[in-house]
């Protein structure tokens, strides 16, 4: 039991280590250079990747996932205050979370390498919204795309 839960801890903070930077790495395009490209997060998919790392946490500690954002707070608090980070400075609007599923379950889709969504937000900006997979993968999608995506749980979003 504690050889797994040290396990848990190390991918844990692992997966800290490697989102909680807030930046993806890109390698060589191909076109003679070798020079990695960095690309910067914006604020809605730092935070929904955060809503993503606290979920699983959250369903890791819980045994489901969790029921409401209060449920959720407690977890989110490693990643700043939490009542900022679940309302997105794009529509000011808190973003739209699929409560009690699993983040476990799903696997590749058919949008551009996400998994299933688990958060999202509900108006975004630009004709664009910010969204994240079970796997905390964030991406910004425009708006005429945001029904070719799949959601956890058998979500469907509000039209």
């Amino acid at each position: 039991m504690r050889g797994e839960r040290n396990a848990v801890t190390i991918v844990r903070n692992y997966r800290l280590l490697l989102l909680g930077t807030a930046v993806l790495l890109v390698g060589p395009s191909g076109c003679g250079s070798s020079d990695p490209k960095i690309i910067v997060l914006t604020k809605p998919e730092q935070h929904l990747t955060w809503i993503a790392m606290a979920y699983r946490e959250a369903y890791d500690r819980l045994g489901r996932g969790p029921k409401n954002a209060d449920e959720l707070k407690p977890y989110l608090k490693e990643f700043g205050d939490p009542e900022e980070l679940l309302i997105s400075p794009n529509d000011r609007q808190p973003y739209v979370v699929v409560w009690n599923v699993n983040p476990n379950q799903g696997g590749p889709t058919l949008y551009e390498g996400m998994w299933q969504i688990i958060a999202y937000e509900l108006k975004g900006s630009g004709g664009k919204r910010a969204v994240t997979d079970i796997r905390g993968r964030p991406m910004t999608v425009p708006d005429e795309d945001f029904s070719k995506l799949t959601f956890v749980g058998r979500h469907k979003p509000a039209s």
